[in-house]
């Protein structure tokens, strides 16, 4: 007699379905860290154009005078879009923000370069004092600074076609150097020295970002590593 027992194929345990609120909540959270993030990000890219502007074609004293104030507000209010546009792309993963993102990219590219080429003009004038200069120096360095967190922000991105107009614009630069203190005749050379730093920073930049060499590739896997942990 054959003492096996049948076999019996196991009924597969059903899953509990999704609760259809998450959903939901998923997706109305996406949208709303949508806004967020780039109502932020556009109100600091906004608030950076405005001071450039009272800065260095109206010359506004009140924006000259209180810069460094006013950048550390401006930063407040790009650190959270741009907090809110991270948890965005990597924990909720959002599909469109990072299209919308490139785009902020490329536009922060155009003001760079309407940025550096109005500060040429100012260097080339010589009508600066070296305080303003450094305040040059330094909101140049906020936009560019403003350009790679953007940057950061979306996987694979590369900053090589950006490297391309801020070297052009170098090239330039380094074209009226040689004209302006060789074949000018009204012309102060006790400048030369910021021009020249204003042309070498620019230029490392911007060969820094055409070589991709990946100065910035800790601080990305540090975020890639912060999600993963967190998943």
């Amino acid at each position: 007699m054959n003492n096996e027992i049948p076999f019996h194929q196991p009924e597969p345990v059903p899953l509990p379905p999704q609760d259809q609120s998450d959903k939901v909540a998923d997706a109305l959270l996406r949208v709303v860290m949508f806004i967020i993030s780039l109502v932020s990000l556009g109100i600091a890219m906004s608030s950076v154009a405005y001071v450039a502007i009272q800065f260095l074609a109206l010359h506004d004293s009140k924006t000259r005078d209180n810069i460094f104030p006013i950048i550390i507000v401006i930063a407040l209010a790009y650190t959270v879009g741009w907090l809110v546009a991270l948890f965005g792309i990597r924990l909720y993963h959002n599909l469109v923000l990072p299209i919308a993102i490139k785009i902020y990219a490329w536009v922060t590219l155009v003001g760079i370069s309407v940025l550096y080429i109005e500060i040429l003009n100012k260097l080339y004038k010589q009508e600066y004092h070296i305080e303003n200069f450094a305040k040059y120096t330094i909101l140049i360095w906020v936009t560019l600074l403003g350009l790679l967190g953007l940057h950061l922000l979306i996987e694979g991105h590369s900053l090589r076609l950006f490297s391309i107009p801020i070297l052009l614009i170098s090239l330039a630069h380094l074209y009226l150097i040689v004209y302006h203190y060789i074949f000018a005749l009204d012309v102060d050379y006790h400048y030369l020295g910021g021009d020249i730093l204003f042309f070498l920073g620019m230029t490392t930049i911007g060969i820094l970002m055409l070589l991709h060499v990946g100065i910035f590739s800790g601080a990305r896997n540090a975020i890639d590593n912060f999600f993963e942990k967190n998943r």
